[in-house]
């Protein structure tokens, strides 16, 4: 499974490469608008999505990935890892079309059991 995390902070981005890549292939994107560039032409099994970040933060590009005539793409798990907690966010996030919203620092059991789970039920769509 292929997983890009879309965070402009390296450290963050670290963090999570070196949780997860013993279960999955990782790529990162510093940004939402690089995320979308991305996913344009790659393939990813799910994203795992910072909310304020430069150039594009997580809720636009996930509203412009939902919009996407990409139909792989379209429909992709998207997991918001964030530090921002106000419920405002966390409801633009969702509404935007986002599938999880998890707030840091992530536990990192709960943020596998998130991806299996947000995979699993795209799997069913399908």
């Amino acid at each position: 499974m292929k997983v890009l995390v879309v965070d402009d902070n390296p450290i963050n981005q670290k963090f999570l490469y070196y949780s997860l890549k013993k279960y999955y292939e990782i790529e990162t994107a510093d940004n939402g608008l690089e995320a979308v560039r991305m996913l344009e032409s790659q393939y990813f099994d799910v994203v795992l999505m910072d909310l304020t970040m430069p150039v594009m933060d997580g809720a636009e590009a996930t509203k412009v990935i939902r919009n996407s005539v990409s139909f792989r793409n379209k429909d992709i798990p998207i997991i918001f890892v964030t530090t921002n907690d106000y419920e405002h966010e966390r409801v633009r996030c969702i509404e935007n079309g986002g599938d999880d919203y998890l707030i840091k620092p992530v536990d990192v059991s709960e943020l596998l059991s998130a991806i299996d789970y947000q995979v699993g039920l795209k799997l069913q769509m399908h």
